[in-house]
């Protein structure tokens, strides 16, 4: 950082190993439940998963990895691997990818990881944590892009490494990467909870109804959802709400009044969420 005259200039340069930068978003849907096979590259992918669940293989990796939104996966890989994955037959995957691969052996690959010191990259591994806020909330934003052409291609070559970073970040800020197991039955009650709240946004249940509708007392849904999910009941309802507001509105289907009232909020009250929780005004997306 550098101080000349009254004014502050900061400056960074970063030479990556990085030679191949891919982001992706989507639903993924597997009707029959089958196994899908999945070649890894030499380097980092992170998958974000909003909404859905699946389970995972990675050859070198122990055991099998059961995985439910909104959570941060990152996959390391030091050469060509194989992996399998599995969706949920009667839940699509919603997700966003990006895929960071590293030239093998490059000089400036052990300095410029930025996982590196995190993460070994000697042996296939997946790790997968609660999704922080800000990482599902840039991942929102991702549905629209302001810019084509090559202003387009440099949004979201620059979302891609924001992505990466707070993927990073996460990592090195949570220790505690898997929360206690619980039965399959409560983990099945857990999950119809949560799709329970995405299908009455606009007229949710309070928690002692949702925690009867689901066979759970409230105690043990709250403790539960929040070690599940990696948030609270509350939370998550408030950012489901928030999300498809956001979709709505930047697709043109409603005005704001309509997406307030769709997803249960007053509209004076939801352009104040929705400020605090985008950084602009909903009327910014019509």
């Amino acid at each position: 950082m550098v101080v000349n005259g009254g004014s502050m200039t900061l400056e960074h340069r970063w030479t990556g190993a990085i030679s191949q930068l891919d982001l992706a978003s989507g639903v993924l849907q597997q009707p029959d439940g089958d196994w899908v096979d999945e070649q890894l590259h030499h380097g980092t992918k992170v998958v974000v998963i909003l909404r859905g669940a699946m389970r995972a293989q990675i050859d070198g990796c122990n055991g099998e990895f059961s995985i439910a939104g909104p959570r941060v996966c990152v996959i390391r890989s030091p050469a060509d691997a194989c992996g399998r994955q599995m969706v949920s037959a009667d839940e699509p995957l919603h997700y966003v990818m990006v895929k960071a691969a590293l030239e093998p052996g490059s000089k400036a690959e052990s300095a410029s990881d930025p996982l590196a010191s995190l993460i070994p990259i000697d042996r296939p591994s997946l790790q997968h944590i609660a999704a922080p806020r800000a990482l599902q909330a840039l991942c929102t934003q991702l549905e629209v892009c302001p810019f084509v052409g090559a202003a387009r291609d440099l949004f979201l070559s620059a979302k891609a490494l924001e992505i990466l970073a707070l993927a990073c970040d996460a990592i090195e800020t949570n220790s505690a990467i898997e929360p206690p197991r619980r039965s399959l039955g409560d983990v099945e009650r857990l999950k119809k909870a949560r799709t329970i709240l995405l299908e009455r946004l606009g007229a949710p249940p309070n928690l002692p109804a949702l925690a009867a509708a689901v066979g759970l007392n409230t105690r043990k849904l709250t403790d539960g959802f929040q070690a599940a999910f990696g948030t609270t009941v509350n939370d998550f309802l408030q950012d489901a709400r928030l999300n498809e507001a956001y979709r709505l509105l930047s697709s043109g289907a409603t005005n704001v009044s309509e997406a307030a009232h769709r997803v249960g909020y007053t509209p004076a009250y939801f352009s104040a969420v929705f400020r605090k929780r985008f950084g602009i005004s909903p009327r910014d997306l019509l």
